[in-house]
């Protein structure tokens, strides 16, 4: 897993005088503190993609809707297996049994044309080459939904360590330079607060309702980078050059 770490300063920074007020009052005069902000993203490969397809089927009644459902969603499993992917990585993700309802205005009243059965599975692999293959062979097989799409990063543990140190790092090296600008010098952290954060996770696609049949080859994948970020706020305690 490429690591690509950027630092970037988000500046936010005060510099607070101690009050004249309690030296009078015969306390010890308070260093002035620097509040600076920094923050750190790491660009991170994905290593792992999660595939949702499933099948829609509507009949008369619920029971006839839910039988032709488990017939075609066993022809897209079978299908998917062929590929390698182990019973212990494919899950039922959802399964709805709703009423097909419509107004009808000669009889004022809602009335029930069917059943609507609705079986989407989840499919999850390390082989990223397998995303398309995966989706090509659900429709192939007589899918008509892929709920979507996810390529994530198994173990974000290193990539979080890595970008929470560029943003420590980067706000110390910017109280640094204010410490310097206004005549001083950084003398210890006295606070430090970490805010994790994290952008959208890629997807390849997303498509809620596809009726078209399976290409010859199969969906095309771009895997792209996950962005980690972490940013924190710090406040030092500053003190003038001698």
């Amino acid at each position: 897993m490429g690591l690509l770490p950027v630092a970037l300063g988000a500046v936010a920074m005060s510099l607070a005088l101690a009050r004249t007020g309690e030296a009078q009052q015969g306390q010890a005069p308070q260093l002035p503190t620097i509040f600076v902000s920094g923050r750190g993203e790491v660009q991170v490969a994905p290593d792992r993609a999660r595939v949702q397809v499933g099948m829609e089927t509507q009949a008369r009644t619920s029971q006839l809707a839910a039988q032709e459902n488990n017939r075609k969603q066993a022809a897209i499993l079978a299908a998917i297996r062929k590929l390698g992917i182990p019973d212990a990585n494919i899950q039922t993700l959802n399964y709805t049994v709703n009423p097909v309802q419509r107004y009808d205005e000669k009889l004022q009243r809602v009335v029930i044309d069917g059943y609507q059965v609705t079986n989407i599975v989840q499919v999850e692999t390390d082989r990223l080459e397998l995303a398309g293959p995966i989706i090509d062979a659900g429709l192939s097989s007589g899918a008509n939904r892929v709920a979507g799409l996810d390529l994530i990063v198994k173990d974000r543990a290193k990539a979080q360590d890595k970008a929470l140190t560029d943003a420590v790092t980067s706000a110390r090296r910017q109280a640094d330079v204010a410490a310097r600008a206004a005549g001083g010098m950084i003398v210890e952290l006295i606070e430090l607060t970490i805010n994790e954060f994290e952008r959208p996770e890629p997807r390849g696609m997303v498509a809620m309702a596809m009726k078209a049949e399976a290409a010859d080859a199969p969906a095309p994948i771009a895997s792209g980078t996950n962005t980690i970020s972490v940013s924190v706020g710090t406040r030092w305690r500053f003190a003038k050059s001698p």
